[in-house]
């Protein structure tokens, strides 16, 4: 992206009166980057595909996470909490690595309707509630990766109430307890009434294919019916616009991240 280009999307923005953002599967956190990490190397080929030991993956994740200091997404995030700043905005993210939670953006303004790391749920879901992280799990898996106990001191968490194993509040569950998110949504829904004839930015960024009905043929909709919304669509290979949406739309072929990088 020029610096033109860059500059034109930052007046529309200060021009809006809402600016509504979906973030897509290209804004997720490379998991890749983990294998940087030579503990984490070890313990995947310690664990190797062995079902009994699985579960400490995720657990690891969310350590690591945590743990992330200054990288390319943390800076993208900081460069679209700026663009926001002073904004009425909503941010829809399909991203399940919680990052975002550890920026700036306002928690109240954020929905994941594809789950994250924040809670768990039983696997089959049998009480349709969330429960906190145990905290003598997650500190005996981050004793193992210090070294400190040996895999087979590990157990799993499990439901108090059924048995079945306890799960990170992630789509790809078993049963995915969707009450994690539709509260949120729901506060999503009525922001989004009140964008009915107001200038609207709308920014998409890394959105795909891969659930098209939350964010991008939605979006797509929405700047359909509102004659004074524009859409902006950044993605490496599906950036393009319909023709219906009748001009008020401007496509990027680029990386997400990359693009909220430029100076």
């Amino acid at each position: 992206m020029s610096e033109e280009e860059l500059r034109e999307l930052g007046e529309r923005v200060r021009d809006a009166e809402l600016v509504l953002v979906g973030l897509g599967e290209y804004f997720q956190y490379d998991w890749n980057a983990l294998t940087g990490d030579k503990r984490y190397q070890e313990i995947e080929a310690e664990i190797g595909n062995n079902q009994e030991y699985l579960w400490i993956i995720p657990f690891l994740q969310k350590m690591i996470l945590r743990q992330s200091g200054d990288n390319r997404w943390n800076r993208a995030y900081k460069n679209l909490e700026k663009m926001l700043a002073g904004k009425n905005y909503f941010i829809i993210s399909l991203c399940m690595d919680d990052y975002i939670y550890n920026t700036g953006l306002e928690e109240n303004r954020i929905v994941t309707p594809c789950g994250g790391f924040r809670k768990m749920q039983c696997d089959n879901n049998c009480s349709h509630e969330l429960s906190d992280i145990p905290q003598e799990s997650y500190d005996a898996v981050l004793r193992y990766y210090r070294k400190e106990l040996p895999v087979d001191a590990l157990r799993e968490p499990t439901c108090p109430l059924c048995g079945s194993k306890l799960r990170f509040n992630q789509l790809g569950v078993t049963q995915y307890a969707e009450e994690g998110y539709l509260g949120r949504w729901g506060d999503y829904t009525k922001w989004l009434q009140g964008t009915v004839n107001k200038r609207l930015c709308v920014l998409e960024l890394g959105v795909g294919m891969e659930y098209p009905t939350i964010i991008r043929f939605p979006f797509e909709k929405i700047v359909f019916y509102n004659q004074k919304a524009f859409l902006y669509r950044i993605h490496p290979s599906l950036y393009q616009i319909g023709e219906e949406i009748g001009g008020r739309g401007y496509s990027v072929k680029e990386n997400p991240v990359d693009f909220l990088l430029h100076e």
